[in-house]
């Protein structure tokens, strides 16, 4: 259970955590200015991603009859200076119980008054912070095309190219203050890492010793070093690059291939992929970085695959094999226990947290093609992140921390 913000005394709590969750239903009154139609339209694009709210039009009039519309926002434009007024309404409530004032300027300005308004709105009603402003990055694949890095908007309205090399490329990572993408670059001669600023187009290459082939890599707590997968004459070794003298410290020199480094928020642990266990059949670890101890944290299933941490390092979100499809599987760390977060005759793969903890983005086939998806941490239905057309292929998603 998640307890709404503290002014809104009218509802005491909704059981998001509840996959059978029904949206809460919020009322918007028509409105004629071009201005606050576009504010509405953001917020409620943007809204309708949480996956814990559904919209209705109706006056004021209507929502104080209403025993079903829980929320009612009103937008009110002034003009000589142009401010919007918002007030939030709550059922059950004669004043409004959250109440802002913002300038209003260009188009532009308009989209992030609207980003502002969605997650205004979240924290007032289910009192945590909204990922309006945050972006996935993805890796996006044309029908017979290389594969290159995109990055979207949590709406999935605006999506720009963000690797512009000759390569293909694949496989991004975030860096934890989110300046910096780190990505897999492919050509047809070798094997490359590329870090890219988030705001440039331009990448700089990492070097590796002769007879070494990057696989993967993940961000370091520090963005001074990476945590990447080499491969050298067959074997898949975890190591520790330093990118300011490109020195490399082997952290696992087992005999089995170990993949997917990924560091806790509070970099003390690695979590990992070896299939030590039995060749072939991949299994989740965790490392602790302070008493060196390693533990197995996956028993069933041959397949366990694509560990992420949660913000708060509490959980992992993974992929396993189950019945032939990969379905979405969050581990506790505290309790040990699992969980199946989906289901489905398709695969749900790739999983990433959402910054505040509370979605998840995935890579599902439900179709011909992978898309994009949102579902809520505690499971229930989905949402398709984009609108992208049938034949482009939408994998790997990542979100900015």
């Amino acid at each position: 259970m998640l307890t709404c913000g503290g002014s809104v005394s009218a509802i005491d709590y909704f059981k998001i955590t509840n996959p059978k969750f029904i949206p809460v239903k919020v009322g918007l009154s028509k409105e004629s200015s071009p201005e606050v139609v576009f504010l509405q339209n953001v917020f409620k694009t943007n809204l309708e991603k949480l996956l814990y709210f559904q919209f209705i039009t109706e006056s004021k009039e209507e929502f104080d009859l209403s025993e079903e519309v829980i929320f009612h926002l009103d937008l009110e434009l002034k003009s000589k200076p142009f401010l919007l007024k918002i007030m939030l309404w709550s059922q059950g409530e004669k004043t409004p119980v959250s109440k802002e004032l913002y300038p209003v300027g260009t188009n532009q300005d308009l989209r992030k008054l609207g980003l502002k308004l969605t997650d205004w709105f979240i924290k007032n009603t289910l009192g945590f912070e909204g990922v309006s402003t945050s972006r996935i990055s993805y890796t996006v694949q044309k029908s017979n095309r290389r594969k290159n890095i995109f990055l979207s908007s949590f709406d999935g309205t605006v999506l720009k190219r963000f690797s512009y090399n000759l390569g293909s490329n694949n496989l991004s990572s975030w860096s934890f203050d989110g300046n910096n993408i780190l990505y897999t670059t492919l050509t047809r001669s070798s094997a490359q890492l590329a870090i890219q600023p988030a705001k440039r187009l331009r990448a700089k290459i990492l070097s590796f010793p002769s007879g070494f082939q990057p696989l993967s890599a993940s961000w370091n707590l520090d963005g001074e070093s990476i945590l990447l997968t080499l491969m050298k004459q067959g074997n898949a070794d975890i190591y520790n690059y330093h990118l300011g003298n490109a020195q490399l410290d082997k952290i696992f020199a087992w005999k089995s291939l170990e993949t997917s480094p990924q560091m806790s928020p509070d970099g003390r642990k690695i979590a990992f992929v070896s299939d030590s266990a039995r060749p072939r059949r991949p299994q989740i670890y965790i490392h602790n970085l302070n008493t060196l101890k390693t533990e197995r944290v996956t028993f069933k299933g041959n397949f366990n695959s694509s560990p992420k941490w949660s913000p708060n390092g509490t959980q992992l979100i993974y992929e396993r094999q189950v019945k032939g499809y990969f379905q979405l599987y969050i581990y506790t760390l505290s309790t040990r226990r699992h969980l199946q977060l989906t289901f489905g005759r398709f695969n749900s793969e790739k999983p990433d947290w959402a910054p505040n903890g509370k979605q998840i983005v995935f890579s599902a086939k439900k179709k011909n093609v992978p898309k994009l998806y949102y579902i809520s941490s505690f499971g229930g239905r989905t949402i398709r992140v984009t609108k992208t057309p049938s034949n482009i292929a939408e994998t790997n998603p990542v979100w900015s921390r």
